[in-house]
């Protein structure tokens, strides 16, 4: 049977967005569980889905659908700065430290910051890892690598949560490329910062964050230091409801098969990969005192509002891995944490959230510095909301992100094009059928009934289907353009 050219390009486009059946015995899927720890709770089965990762970076509505998200740009020669809050971990720090150093391609390239919360008997992060150094490079006559740590040192009983700590940490970032977030309790494998940029770089997308829970440090670091490799990475895509009702994540999922970083929708505190400037330009509010239920699913929706994407490493970029072992002392155990101050002062971040997030809320609320701590211009809280599949209506269930996302194109270009010199989101139209979908799209935004007040329904099978009819309207009119001109013999210039 033949077909025209504008269905044949309507069926490409399907082909390309949801990926072949036939490839789904080798292509990477998702392992989807129920992570209620309630053994009482009915829990429901655990589900396969099936993934494109090779169409994530293409939108799904078909008439932006030649959109991409600007390319990776990594210099030939770079430094890594590598954050780090701790609390009261000395011993744990200083061989996270030394791990990092030890086992780097290239260790003069990597700068540390560490926010160093300790008692005054405690043994501070820098002078467990200077002992350790000198006791591994016996032929140094002082600590290695001493002047490419910054140490910001703090009293433990000032302590506030983990988004304080890192509101400082920020501070402590130079003039490096990139930017690697993990916790103080971490061990590195051989060739890290090499294989990181590499994970990093298969994202093709320069406002990518690679983020997850990282596995265990048992069972994946051979005793010379190199990586065994984990058979499946882990993937964040499930929400709930923590402390003060705020949105937390559920868990992680195990992501097989993957062999480019994947698409998702939220963020992991323990793990965080990607250009120095999103921590630049996407600052931890520090009016957000004691929390820990809902420190990530803010930074995740600041981020992506700001025009970042995350995305869960292969196991190639799984290069660090974290020790579960209970930690030697806990922020909410201070003396401070039990005073009446600090149920006003989480009451007020709490509702600090809450107020950004439209939701109603009692009690004292602290609204310093909003316009500086609030969400990105570059895309709406709503069409995060949706992205992540999470929902605040009465009586409704986030509806979570297991599934294969699409990158989102820039509502408000304009930041990350002045971040980003050369780049534009938007081609310059030059031919007749870029100009006939800029006006079909312009139509569908407005006339057409699913969508409400310009933004996009939460149904993604339905911005498929729509989508589809979109380019098989766009693909006719663009076949009878190339029948129409083709005996002039010009050059395509679509873009």
């Amino acid at each position: 049977m033949m077909h025209t050219p504008a269905v044949i390009a309507a069926l490409l486009l399907v082909s390309f967005l949801h990926g072949d059946v036939s490839a789904k015995s080798t292509g990477p899927y998702l392992s989807v569980r129920d992570h209620n720890k309630d053994k009482n709770a009915s829990k429901w089965p655990t589900r396969t889905v099936y993934l494109t990762p090779d169409a994530q970076n293409t939108p799904l509505d078909a008439a932006v659908a030649h959109l991409r998200p600007p390319p990776p740009r990594v210099p030939p020669i770079f430094d890594i700065f590598v954050g780090i809050s701790a609390f009261r971990d000395g011993w744990r720090c200083g061989q996270t430290l030394l791990t990092a150093f030890a086992r780097a391609d290239h260790p003069d390239r990597v700068r540390f910051g560490v926010v160093d919360q300790v008692h005054a008997s405690d043994e501070t992060c820098i002078d467990s890892y200077c002992k350790m150094a000198m006791e591994k490079w016996t032929n140094d006559t002082r600590c290695r690598h001493r002047d490419q740590i910054k140490i910001d040192q703090r009293a433990a009983d000032e302590s506030r949560g983990p988004t304080l700590a890192r509101h400082f940490q920020q501070r402590l970032v130079g003039d490096e490329e990139f930017c690697l977030q993990v916790d103080a309790h971490s061990a590195f494998t051989r060739h890290w910062d090499s294989s990181l940029v590499v994970d990093w770089t298969a994202a093709d997308n320069e406002m990518a964050i690679l983020t997850t829970y990282i596995h265990n440090i048992a069972n994946h670091i051979n005793a010379d230091g190199t990586n065994k490799l984990a058979s499946q990475s882990t993937h964040l895509c499930q929400t709930k409801r923590g402390g003060s009702n705020n949105v937390r994540n559920v868990g992680a999922d195990l992501l097989f098969h993957s062999k480019r970083p994947q698409m998702q929708a939220l963020w992991g505190a323990g793990f965080s990969f990607g250009k120095c400037h999103a921590e630049k330009r996407v600052p931890v509010d520090s009016h957000t005192l004691w929390m820990f239920d809902g420190e990530e699913f803010q930074r995740s929706s600041h981020l992506w509002t700001y025009g970042y994407d995350l995305y869960s490493p292969t196991p190639h970029g799984m290069m660090v891995y974290h020790n579960y072992t209970a930690v030697p002392a806990k922020f909410y155990q201070l003396s401070a944490a039990t005073s009446a101050a600090r149920g006003i002062e989480q009451e007020r971040a709490n509702n600090r959230v809450k107020f950004m997030l439209h939701i109603p809320f009692q009690g004292q609320v602290d609204a310093e510095e909003l316009d500086v701590y609030g969400y990105g211009p570059v895309r709406s809280i709503d069409q995060y909301l949706d992205f992540a599949g999470v929902t605040f209506a009465p009586n409704q269930v986030d509806t979570q992100s297991c599934h294969q996302l699409h990158w989102v194109p820039y509502a408000n270009p304009e930041a990350v094009e002045t971040l980003l010199p050369g780049w534009k989101m938007l081609p310059v139209a030059t031919e007749p059928a870029a100009i006939v979908a800029h006006f079909l799209r312009q139509d569908v935004v407005q006339n057409d009934p699913v969508f409400v007040d310009g933004r996009k329904p939460s149904n993604q099978g339905s911005r498929g289907v729509a989508g589809v009819a979109g380019f098989v309207v766009v693909a006719g009119l663009v076949g009878g353009i190339f029948y129409a001109t083709q005996d002039r013999a010009r050059p395509s210039q679509h873009t």
